[in-house]
């Protein structure tokens, strides 16, 4: 009698350890699972930043007196990121992938009180604003924090 218990106890460890080793690998799977997620919404995050932009740059060629003002994140998931404007593109650069749109200015450049830049610059995070006043369409910033415009 004493035997099978011994032989129970030994059935009940191996079961356990088999359901701990399965709970193991459903962890490590939904792990990997929420990271690729977090990686495509950060992806997908950088592309909606530059079509918005493009959007904004191609509205604005087009409509004279045109103002608006938009923020960009400082970073993208804890990562930063690149957005550069030429005369005929907006490329959001993010951890190796490049998201490129095509807008339809022929001079636009950037400016704030200390200085004047046309295209390619390149713009950080913060506040800006985009305007189209007297035939010349320029982005600003609007806050503070200096921003590196070359690319």
């Amino acid at each position: 009698m004493r035997d099978k218990k011994a032989q129970v106890a030994v059935e009940f460890m191996i079961c356990i350890l088999f359901l701990v080793a399965v709970m193991i690998v459903f962890t490590i799977y939904s792990w990997s699972k929420d990271s690729e997620r977090r990686h495509v919404q950060s992806k997908l995050e950088a592309e909606k930043i530059c079509w918005q932009l493009s959007n904004l740059i191609n509205t604005a060629m087009y409509s004279k007196g045109y103002y608006a003002e938009f923020s960009l994140p400082m970073k993208i998931d804890g990562s930063s990121y690149n957005v550069s404007i030429t005369n005929n593109t907006v490329v959001a650069d993010y951890r190796g992938h490049s998201c490129i749109y095509q807008v339809t200015v022929t001079d636009i450049s950037f400016k704030n009180s200390s200085m004047s830049k046309t295209a390619p610059f390149c713009l950080c995070g913060g506040d800006f604003y985009i305007n189209n006043t007297n035939d010349e369409l320029f982005i600003s910033n609007r806050g503070t924090i200096g921003c590196n415009v070359g690319c």
